[in-house]
């Protein structure tokens, strides 16, 4: 058992358990985790330690174990039993190559924006996300139902592909929006932990 440091109520030792306070207020919630210390409701069990690993993972996901050790002095197990509990956890999703679409031919990427049935918006976006030209798709409370960002070889390659693959699809509404990208500043999929 463990006490709740802001209510005083006790509540089960636990992986994701967490425990809303003060009225049910959410940014009072604390989650207790068996090997951490108290955290906030919506941090899934990460400290320093953890931030400062997933920051170096992000910039370099080919580094090992034994070098992310000793830059961080720690020990090489330490270091892999906390990458594993976040693998574990979802917090790392995958490693892998992030590869420059323009340099294997892939050269124009547009944003596409669609207004579909809402009956069948999470059935469309399951089929437009199966497509190898999207590299993301999301239900947006935007202007657009769904949001796709699509890669293509070239203009007409885009167009053939929204109009066979999309436009056909039962449930897409006639307002089909494109963006084409002219120049890129940043792509990145790493996210700043601090």
């Amino acid at each position: 058992m463990v006490i709740c440091p802001k209510c005083g109520e006790e509540y089960s030792l636990g992986r994701k358990i967490y425990h809303c306070c003060e009225g049910g207020s959410i940014e009072h919630g604390v989650i207790f985790n068996d090997d951490r210390e108290n955290r906030p409701w919506n941090c899934l069990c990460i400290d320093a330690t953890d931030k400062k690993i997933l920051n170096i993972l992000q910039e370099n996901d080919k580094i090992s174990y034994r070098e992310l050790a000793e830059k961080l002095k720690m020990a090489a197990s330490t270091i892999h039993n906390r990458v594993t509990k976040m693998i574990e956890d979802e917090i790392i999703k995958q490693f892998g190559a992030i590869v420059d679409p323009g340099k294997i031919g892939y050269n124009t990427i547009a944003l596409v924006g669609l207004s579909v049935d809402p009956l069948k918006m999470s059935e469309i976006a399951e089929k437009i996300a199966s497509y190898d030209e999207t590299q993301l798709v999301a239900i947006s409370s935007g202007d657009h139902d769904i949001v796709a960002q699509i890669i293509a070889k070239d203009e007409k390659s885009l167009w053939n592909f929204i109009n066979i693959k999309i436009k056909t699809l039962s449930g897409i509404k006639p307002q089909i929006h494109v963006s084409n990208f002219l120049d890129i500043y940043k792509s990145t999929q790493a996210v700043k932990i601090v």
